[in-house]
């Protein structure tokens, strides 16, 4: 995995981080944003916050010094009991598109990172968050409105680059999933890659349909 960097602007993010805990996801709220746009911005401007990661479809920026504490998870009052900036790495996700359409490939782009954090500092995946998670922010937006979306991303962190069927195309997948795929399409919840590509492995599949059953997606 090829990690870009731009070191954030050095008012931006903190001292030295003591443990590695938790990972906490956040989505930039963006529409149709890029991993270096943010990394460029968060390098030139003085805003108080940070994130040692920002991911899209394509790259992913490194930001923050890993070992470094990011200001990106802070509050005066906390849901979670345990987790602060200064014991956890935070991932931001460019997850929506120029409509406000969920971006897949950021999202499974940013679980391929999380597992490589999550083998590197071994955090279990229940230590894996959302910021809302953390804090009750309505972060990231699209996985606190979907719960589904957020338990496929989870789904995805049990999996290796090698353990799992992947269907590259639609007409490819099985028939089992064909209808629950589709409504997702259609609905604007599953944007894929582009031109057609949508890569998604059956544990995946496996979630969406099960979730489309229990009736997440709606009608």
């Amino acid at each position: 995995m090829i990690l870009q960097e731009k070191c954030c602007n050095a008012a931006n993010y903190g001292g030295k981080r003591e443990e590695t805990r938790f990972i906490v996801i956040h989505y930039t709220s963006n529409q149709g944003d890029t991993a270096k746009n943010n990394a460029d911005y968060f390098a030139r401007e003085e805003v108080g916050a940070s994130a040692h990661f920002f991911v899209d479809e394509t790259e992913i920026w490194s930001s923050v010094p890993e070992d470094c504490v990011a200001w990106h998870c802070g509050a005066k009052t906390y849901r979670h009991p345990d987790c602060r900036n200064a014991n956890s790495i935070g991932v931001e996700i460019c997850m929506n598109d120029g409509q406000g359409n969920v971006r897949q490939g950021s999202i499974d782009r940013a679980a391929q990172l999380v597992r490589l954090l999550m083998d590197k500092y071994h955090i279990a995946k229940e230590n894996v968050l959302r910021h809302y998670d953390v804090t009750g922010k309505h972060c990231p937006g699209p996985m606190v409105d979907d719960p589904a979306l957020w338990a496929a991303f989870q789904q995805s962190l049990t999996q290796t680059e090698d353990d799992s069927v992947r269907y590259k195309y639609y007409d490819d997948m099985p028939d089992w999933a064909k209808p629950t795929v589709s409504k997702l399409v259609k609905k604007g919840y599953l944007k894929g890659e582009g031109g057609g590509v949508l890569d998604l492995t059956e544990d995946i599949l496996k979630v969406f349909v099960v979730n489309d059953r229990a009736g997440l997606y709606g009608g």
